[in-house]
């Protein structure tokens, strides 16, 4: 069987009928070629299926085909989803990632994810919740060359590149489950006061029981800040109530399992004693016991999409993909929520 030919930058400039040095500033999106050239040439790179080496581009254009991810999250399951969702946008592609760990609270995070950037020659960035909520950050960011994508931004008409849930409506969804399901007294455990997401999840929880004509019960609004410790300490207090709610809503499956940890290490019985919901649907909602009825949150999906949408930035030849998108949430349904009896 013969052996098929590479496809070279040569013979993608003799079919386009341009020069190999116009193929090259195609390539490595010079602004000196006229937009109908430019289209000429692409559409026949995309004819040939050639595709350009990644180290000659590289040092042409000063591309190091590296993305950044940014994160402060103490729920290491959200970070799981969040590196096999880019991990998926960069196969098969010449892009890699790089991780950095960023305190949001820092002072000076402005300079150390500048430093990031620089350092690591990264041609886009991918912020994380809460650091894509940090105002000041993302206007340092805009006066950087660099492609900026955002997960889960508060203001979705402010940016151009981003990957979101419907965190109230998935909420009200769930609260409204509860409801169905009987219960009245229904408590909640918040996410972290400096994520948008955990006041959206906290207004579709709210929105829910307004509608129903449920009373809130503030004595069982508990604070907590995404992580398993969190939600440890709010069944301390919860179970410390002589009037229990007999449903908590968890903002992440992270702190339900904490409840669920004190619940059974002081003799109660989940879901008997107290039914218990999450949200994300991660790793964790089906490892403990009983599984976490939750929210299924498209993280991996999200990840990916923001880390599409640099590529598409960057490069001409990449799959294109919308540059913002609102992902459906769905419930799931397992045993830590009963019907109340």
């Amino acid at each position: 069987m013969a052996k098929m030919k590479n496809i070279t930058i040569t013979d993608v400039a003799k079919d386009a009928g341009v020069s190999i040095k116009t193929v090259s500033r195609v390539i490595n999106q010079e602004k000196e070629v006229a937009a109908i050239t430019r289209e000429k040439v692409l559409k026949t790179i995309k004819k040939l299926d050639f595709k350009p080496n990644k180290d000659a581009r590289g040092l042409r254009s000063k591309k190091s085909f590296l993305i950044g991810i940014v994160y402060d999250n103490p729920n290491k399951y959200y970070l799981s989803d969040i590196q096999s969702g880019a991990l998926k946008a960069c196969a098969g592609t010449n892009y890699n990632i790089v991780l950095q760990e960023c305190k949001y609270k820092s002072k000076d995070i402005n300079h150390v994810i500048g430093k990031f950037i620089s350092n690591a020659g990264l041609n886009g960035i991918v912020l994380t919740p809460p650091l894509s909520d940090n105002a000041k950050l993302l206007g340092y960011l805009e006066k950087q060359n660099i492609f900026v994508s955002l997960i889960a931004p508060p203001n979705l008409s402010k940016f151009e590149l981003w990957a979101s849930g419907n965190d109230e409506e998935a909420a009200m969804s769930m609260t409204n489950k509860i409801i169905a399901l009987g219960h009245k007294k229904i408590g909640f455990v918040y996410g972290h006061k400096d994520h948008s997401a955990s006041h959206q999840r906290y207004y579709g929880f709210h929105k829910a029981l307004m509608e129903a004509d449920i009373a809130i019960n503030q004595n069982w609004i508990f604070k907590g800040d995404f992580s398993f410790d969190s939600g440890y300490k709010a069944a301390q207090s919860l179970f410390k109530l002589r009037n229990r709610p007999s449903a908590l809503f968890c903002s992440n499956d992270s702190m339900a399992a904490g409840v669920i940890k004190y619940a059974y290490q002081n003799n109660k019985n989940i879901p008997k004693d107290l039914s218990i919901t999450g949200f994300d649907d991660s790793m964790i909602a089906e490892e403990i016991w009983p599984s976490l009825t939750t929210v299924r949150q498209p993280v991996e999906a999200m990840a990916k999409h923001a880390i599409e949408c640099i590529i598409s930035k960057i490069d001409p030849m990449s799959h294109k993909v919308p540059f913002s998108k609102v992902f459906s949430a769905e419930i799931i349904t397992r045993e830590s929520l009963i019907k109340k009896t």
